[in-house]
Order: C-alpha cells, then structure tokens, then sequence
C-alpha cells in the first residue's frame, strides 16, 4: 500500500532540506505567503535549516503533502522573521489578512471573515483568549519560539476547536527530529522613526535578546527544547479623531447658528461636536518561553511534555488636545463656514467655531497579560495495528489593565478654526488661546471627565483527549480512528470604574508635576499644549465608584463544557487509475454553557430604588452538532494535485455576548389597567445564544515545479446557516427581579397560551445567514526556472477575491461581516546567493468593518478601516565559512512607508437629504517606521 501523508503533521510530511545561502538578511514586505519569511533571530530549529529557499521549500512540503487544504509556515519562516509576533506572519499567508491594535498585527481573519468565526490552537490545544471574547490574539506569541503554524482551511475531524473560517494550528519543536546540540543566540536594537513624540511616553529605543537550545540523550531517546525571547519594543502614534457628527441642528433642534440649510424639509449640513488630537509614545515588554521534553525509549512509546509562557507589559503615555464646540452648552456658533459632500453627506468642512472650549488632558495605561499553556501527551502502540493517544492540557491567561485618565480645560476661551473636515489625513484645527500656560490650563470638574478604570479577564482551558488509531490494509481505508474530546472552560470578566473629582472646579497643576509642553502636529494641527505627570496629580483627586450600572456589560462570567466524539477514516486508493489520498469524518460536539452576570435597575423602572440595584443573575443551555467532513486529494499526475473538501462548521458566539446581565429588565403592562405584564429589557446578553454555522465547499488546483515552487488557484462556497447579529430577540426572564408593585407576568389576550417567562431584549442573536465565497491564486516561483541567469531571485504572490450575500435585519438594516475584506494580496520579491539575502514584500487589505471594544468593553457597531498597504524591506549576510561561520547580520525597516491607519464611521443622526449608512472620516493614525539591526550566532 502507498504511503501517504494522513495529515498535516510535519512528521508525516517531512522533506529533507539542504542548507541554502546561510542566515538571515532578508528584503521582506508583510505581504506574503509566509513561505519565504525570514528572521535573523534563530528559532529552535533554524540551526538545522536556513535559507529563504529552504524555508519556502519546507513550507512547500507540507501544503503538498496535507490531506487538508493548508497554507503553512515552517520553523525557518518565523524563526529568521524579525516580527515581534508570529501575527505579522500568519497575516503573509494566501487568503489572511491582519488587523492592526495600537500598530501592530494582533487579530487574523480568514477567507473574509473576522478573527471571532477562526479557530485557533496551541500543539492541538485550544488557545485562551486575554481579551473579552473569544479570538486569539496573535500578538502574545514570540515568533523566535515557534516552529511551525499550519493554517487548516478546511476541517480534519480529529483537530478539535476548529473554526468556521479556517483553524491557526500552532506548533513548537520536536527536538527528537533534530540530531546534535543546537545552540542560538540574537540580539537586536530597535528604533521608531517617530522620536518620542509624548513627553509622558517612553522613548524610541527598544531591543530584542532571545536564545534557543536543542539537544538529544540518552541514545537519542530523550530530547530537550528550550526557548527564551525578550522584547522591549517602543511604539509612537501621532492621531486624529472626529466627534459625532450628524445633522443636529435640523433633526434634533440642537441650538448651534451659522449652519447652513439644505433646502429640503428640515434638513442642514451635518458637523463634528468636536476634535482630539493626540501623541502617544508606548513600550512593549514581553518575555515568552517555550519548552518541550520528548521521551521516546522504544518505538512503541512516544511522551511528550510542551510548556510555553509569556507575560506582555504594556505602559502608554498620551496627550491630547480636544476641541469641544460646545453644542449642548449654548455654543456652537460656526461663521465663515464652506461645506462638502462625503459619501451623499453635506458636512461643514471648515470655518470657526465659537463658544465652546479647548480640553487637555493626559491618558496613562497600563497592560499586564500572563499566559501558561501546558500539556502532556502519551502515544501507546498496542499492537501492530492499534495506537492509543492521551492527552492532558491545561491553558490560563490573566489581563490585568490600569487605565487614568486627568482633564485639564482651558479658562480664557476662545474660537476654533477648522479645514479639510472632508477628507481623512488633511483635516486642520487651531486656537488663540494659550494652552502651554499653566495659569490658564488648569485641571477641572468640568467636563467630569477624569476617571479611572481598571479591566480584568481571566480564561482558563481544562482538556482531556483519549484516542485510539488502527491502521487498515486490503481496501480504499489506510486508517481508522476515533475519540473523545473533554473541554471545560472559565471566563471572568470585571471592569471596575471610579471617578476622579478634584476639591473646587479648577485646580492649578502643581509646579512639580509639570513636564516639558507637548506639540501636537497631526495633519494639518500643529498646537502645542501643556503636559503634566499623572502620578503626580493623583494626590488632588478624591477617588469614588461611578457608573454602577455598567456591572451590567461589564461584569460576566462564562462557563462552558464541550464534549466531542469523533471518528476518522484515512483514505489511500485510487480511482480510475488516478492516486487519491484523503479522509471522511465526523465529530459529534455536545455544548453546554451557562453565564453569570447582573440585572440593573434604577428609578428608570417602576418600583426599583432611584440610585439602583444590583442583583446576580444567571442563565444557560445546551444543543448538539454533528460536523461531518470529506477532504480528497486526487494526485492526477506526480506534480499536479486537486483537492475537494466538504464540512459542516460552526464557531462559538463571542464570550461577552453570552453573558446574563441585562439593563431595566421590568414588566410592562399588556393593556391599559392590566394587572398582567410582559416583561421587557433595554439591552444584555444572552446566555442561550447558539454558534455561528455553515455549509462548505472547496475546490483547489496546484502545480508543483521541483521543490521550491508552485501555482495554486483555489474556489471556495459557505453556506451561512445562521448569522449573529444585533437584534430585538425573545430571552427567558423567569430568573429576574421584578420590581412592579402592581404587575405580574402573564400572557396578553391576543396570545393567552404565551409563555409568561418569555420577554423581549435587544442583543445579539441567532438570525438568518447568507453567503460567503472567494476566489484565491498563490505562487512561489523561482527565478531560475525562466533562465539560469536569475538563479537566486525568486517571487512568491497571492491574490484572494471574496464576496459575500448577507440578509438584511429584521428592520431591514445592512448586515456587516465583522472583519470582511473583499481584496487581500500579497507580493514578496527576494534574492539569495553567496551568504547575502534581501527581500521586499508588501501586503494589501481593501477596506473592512470592524468590531472594536473600548476600554469601556462597549462595542463601537458600524466602523469600517479604510484600504491598508504595507510595506516591510530587509537585507543581511551570513558567514557560512571561516572565523565568523554561524554569524549573520541583519537589517530591518518595518511598515516602510509609515502606511496610516484610518477609520470611517456612520453619522449618528441625518435627515432625509443624508445617508446614515455612508461613512464619514473619523480617525486617522500614524505609527512611523521600525527600523532592526542585529546579529544571530549559531553554535
């Protein structure tokens, strides 16, 4: 019988690979299939492979030989990459894209859907997520400790966790692959193009130090990997942001003079309530560590112990200058005013502005994350044919945050004149009035805006697997196996806010607390303001809990235990004479969850206290899936390979949407007089929320020229069979306070069988889903193939086309797919020869919506991040002989052409001459470039 490659273990699919120009340089742009990703600073296996050559040619190997259709990244991809996260080289891969949190790639989506529809997994284990939802964020892993991450874009029944999109499998070393000691050391200086640019912030300069070592014992039947990666990296931003903006002057009668009128109805231009602009200067610190122990005595007994750990510090220092018009205090009085039409708009775009107020003020953050992820697996051979598999895993993750935020205002006054309001990047705002003046900047009441807050989330993962494999001769089966899956998970979630309140309204910034004043240029703004350190000005503040009856989003618990069976069977025949290689499977997945959280009542509900309660408050349940899937690989000729798979997928609603806690559940009468009441809440969670699902199918075609190259084209269709979307749904209240003196549940006239427990809340629920489908071509071509004249050049490319077909809500709203791009592509050119490597890469997204979480855990609905290119260059040596054999040097520019991030978002209010789903310019941000130099020594 043929022996072919089950799946996508880099055992079974293993290619042997001779060194190719040693080390590191290498010209690279984020826009790659990461199969030519490259960094200097060495991966537990990088001592064995170098090369961008070798790395492409690993990478080859295993989307070659996977049963599933794959895009992969070897060890020697990420372990030579100078990414600060393994995120920037997910987002290089065909058909990803990256979303980008403070500057760097955190979040991944695939195919066009958003980070909360991916799965993601640690060595076959689920991840933890340090935020609120669900959704890993791939900023948390190190890329120097990572040996290989296989993306699965169609499903195996045996990879638990998977996702609707596609499943991040990542993977550490195996140091029983390796032979011989490997030792790795890397050092680089990092600095940001932007200077500090915040004099509360920390400065440009970071470093990166990380070192690995490999070994085997014990006649080769122990083995040991260890990996330690330190980063200290800076981070600037320079940022604008626009108010609320909408026809208030028309629609809701807000008092502002000088807007002009659109001559229909009641309609006028639409304007901001305001501005701010802001400097932010950062420091990433982050110490991650991986290990794994491998003991292999006889070839019947495989153990195998993985440890990884990191801990992510992050401190922000901000100024801002925010301008208020003063709509809802008698300002807002605009002269000189000219408008423009934005997306069907007509927005007052520049002008002055009277009566309102100029604001200063500092924000300070600080991030703490700890993540532990452990496991332990034992692969028994029973017999010839039966193989049994344990596995124990434990993942936790702590996000502690300290958010401050101190407000200064400005006592003279004075107007504000504005331009290019229309366009994003242009947009200008200046002021008379001295904001660099102690005696007139003074720290105030008024706005209330000073506050702090203080989010913590806890998520734990407890898994225990159990599975057996018996290999199959004389038919069209190679393998059999089946399992038991066991997933319990923890969420916590608690969000403390307090308000800082000062003795009088004003109170002058003490002298010793003052700090150098900071200009503030951003676009066309160049302003500079007063700074101060916000530790020192805490004395003045008297400290109180505030917004109680946000415990209600803000404070939840998540619970769920997840069961699953599975059954696979490895296919190895042929037919029609055509080799065909594969598996059919199915998992059954019973869910049960539950979630805790608070009810909130004020003197908004009839009978509950003025000053409001707080009362726990639970809910929960359980269903079932059957998640059937077929992956074939037809070998139609030995360098020609088409695929097909068909699933049934799912992905688990965000954590945060499951929660219990409700605002103003109460009972609302049924008629005039009725003793009887329906009940009815303003918005919560929803404890019994169900998974996204889907339909798929798949369709590929790659053509495999030597080890080193190929052109892939690939057609996918999914079939929404349910969407979560923000809706007016029915939630069970039976677990509810009712505080009406007069009313009780029960049924109206019209619907006397009802269930009186039965009420109305607005959330996000199950509803009706849609389409999804894509068209993605990838190559990864040498240059030698056209001539022997380009030997070293090479050229790796991807192009993915995406559409979809979503319903409308039930008030005929659009639906946005949270993280949809329709275009997602990427260009790699690169050079090796000799010990010397360069490559340029660039990587491009077309615009997407966006789901974000403040710091306030409330969900920002209908943004959309405009069109990104990025652009990364890196160029290198390695000695490959002589005294300096085993050093190479490295340099580095990340985002190139300090390529912007920018933001649009709907206005909050319009007339019929508006459009309230065409978006306006919103924020706009820089985070200059990163320029890397380092050295790696391989001993």
């Amino acid at each position: 019988m043929r022996k072919s490659a089950a799946n996508c273990n880099p055992g079974s699919a293993r290619l042997r690979i001779r060194p190719v120009a040693a080390a590191c340089a290498t010209l690279l742009v984020a826009t790659t299939a990461a199969y030519g990703q490259q960094q200097t600073t060495t991966n537990l296996n990088a001592v064995t492979v170098t090369g961008i050559r070798a790395s492409i040619e690993s990478s080859i190997a295993v989307k070659r030989g996977s049963d599933s259709i794959v895009e992969a990244i070897s060890a020697e991809d990420i372990g030579k990459l100078p990414d600060a996260s393994i995120a920037d080289s997910i987002a290089r891969l065909p058909g990803l894209a990256a979303q980008r949190v403070d500057g760097r790639a955190s979040a991944i989506s695939i195919r066009g859907l958003g980070p909360d529809y991916a799965g993601a997994v640690l060595n076959g284990r689920e991840v933890v997520s340090s935020g609120d939802g669900r959704a890993a964020e791939y900023d948390q892993f190190p890329a120097e400790l990572i040996n290989q991450v296989i993306v699965y874009k169609t499903p195996d029944a045996t990879l638990i966790g998977q996702g609707l999109s596609g499943t991040i499998d990542i993977r550490p070393l195996m140091p029983l692959d390796s032979r011989g000691r490997r030792v790795s050391v890397s050092v680089r200086g990092e600095q940001n193009s932007m200077g500090q640019v915040s004099p509360q912030g920390s400065p440009n300069l970071g470093n990166r130090v990380s070192a690995s070592y490999v070994n085997q014992f014990a006649d080769n039947t122990v083995g040991l990997a260890i990996g330690f990666a330190h980063l200290d990296s800076p981070g600037q931003s320079k940022k604008y942001e626009a108010w609320r903006s909408g026809d208030y002057a028309g629609q809701w009668g807000a008092g502002a003079s000088g807007v002009p009128s659109l001559g229909v109805g009641n309609n006028k231009a639409q304007f901001a309530q305001g501005f701010e602009a802001s400097l932010t200067s950062s420091k990433q610190v982050r110490d991650g560590l991986m290990a794994v122990l491998e003991f292999k005595p006889s070839k019947d007994l495989h153990s195998v112990v993985d440890l990884y750990y990191s801990k992510f510090d992050q401190d922000r220092g901000s100024n801002f200058w925010a301008g208020d018009i003063g709509l809802w205090s008698g300002g807002a009085k605009f002269s000189g005013v000219g408008t423009s039409v934005v997306n069907g708009n007509t927005i007052i775009d520049s002008g002055t502005v009277s009566g309102g107020r100029n604001l200063v003020y500092e924000k300070n953050f600080h991030r703490t994350d700890d993540i532990t992820s452990l496991g332990w697996k034992n692969e028994l051979k029973l017999t010839d044919k039966w193989t049994a598999v344990a596995d124990l895993g434990l993942s936790r993750a702590n996000r502690d945050e300290k958010y401050i935020q101190s407000v200064a205002k400005g006592l003279a006054g004075g107007p504000l004149t504005f331009s290019g309001l229309g366009s994003s990047g242009s947009q200008t705002w200046s002021t008379s009035e001295n904001l660099t003046s102690a005696t007139n900047v003074q720290l105030t009441n008024d706005p209330n805006w000073a506050e702090m807050r203080m989010p913590q989330y806890k998520d734990e993962i407890k898994s225990f697997r159990l599975s057996g494999k018996r290999d199959l001769e004389g038919g069209m089966f190679s393998a059999i196996e089946t399992g038991l899956n066991y997933t319990q998970r923890d969420k916590n979630v608690q969000s403390d806010a307090y308000s800082l309140a000062l003795a009088s309204a004003n109170v002058a910034i003490p002298a010793s607390a003052l700090r150098g004043p900071a200009t503030i240029n951003v676009g066309g703004i160049n302003t500079s303001i007063l700074s101060w350190d916000v530790p020192g000005v805490m004395g003045l503040y008297t400290v109180a809990p505030k917004d109680p009856w946000s415990a209600n989003t803000n404070k939840y618990a998540v619970h769920e235990k997840i069961t699953t069976a599975f059954a696979k069977l490895n296919i190895d025949s042929d037919l029609g004479g055509v080799p065909v290689r594969g598996n059919v499977g199915v998992q059954a997945v019973h869910s049960q969850q539950s979630a805790d959280g608070m009810q909130w009542n004020d003197g908004g509900t009839p009978g509950a206290p003025g000053s409001g309660k707080l009362i726990p408050i639970s809910g929960g349940t359980e269903y079932n899936d059957f998640l059937p899937s077929l992956n074939l690989a037809f070998n139609l000729n030995p360098d020609l390979v088409a695929r097909l798979g068909l699933a049934k997928t799912m992905a688990r609603p965000r954590m945060d949407d499951l929660r219990a806690g409700a605002d103003q559940p109460r009972l609302v009468e049924n008629s005039a007089g009725s003793t009887l009441g329906t009940w009815k809440a303003n918005g919560g969670g929803k404890p019994d929320l169900q998974p996204w699902r889907a339909q798929s199918v798949d369709l590929s075609l790659e053509k495999y020229f030597g080890k080193s190259s190929y052109v892939a084209g690939a057609v996918f269709f999914k079939s929404l069979d349910s969407f979560i979307y923000s809706q007016d749904t029915v939630r069970d209240f039976s677990m509810f306070t009712s505080y009406s003196p007069t009313l009780r549940a029960g049924c109206p006239v019209s619907n006397p069988g009802c269930n009186p427990n039965l009420g109305t809340i607005t959330t996000q629920a199950n509803g009706e889903g849609g389409k999804v489908w894509g068209l993605e071509l990838s190559a990864s071509l040498e240059g030698a193939l056209l001539t022997p004249a380009l030997k070293g050049f090479g050229v790796i490319a991807s192009e993915s086309v995406t559409r979809n077909s979503l319903p409308t809500d039930k008030n005929g709203n659009t639906i946005y797919l949270d993280g949809f791009s329709g275009i997602v592509n990427s260009l790699t050119v690169y050079y090796e020869a000799g010990g010397f490597s360069t490559r340029i890469s660039q990587r491009y997204r077309s615009p997407f919506t966006a789901t974000t979480r403040s710091v306030l855990l409330n969900t920002e609905s209908n943004t959309q991040i405009e069109a990104e290119k990025q652009v990364d260059f890196q160029i290198g040596y390695a000695f490959e002989s002589g005294a300096y054999k085993g050093l190479s040097l490295l340099l580095q520019v990340n985002n190139l052409t300090d390529a912007p991030s920018v933001q649009t978002r709907n206005p909050e209010v319009v007339g019929s001459a508006g459009s309230s789903a065409d978006q306006l310019p919103w924020k706009y941000e820089n985070f200059g470039r990163s320029v890397m130099i380092g050295a790696t020594y391989k001993f």
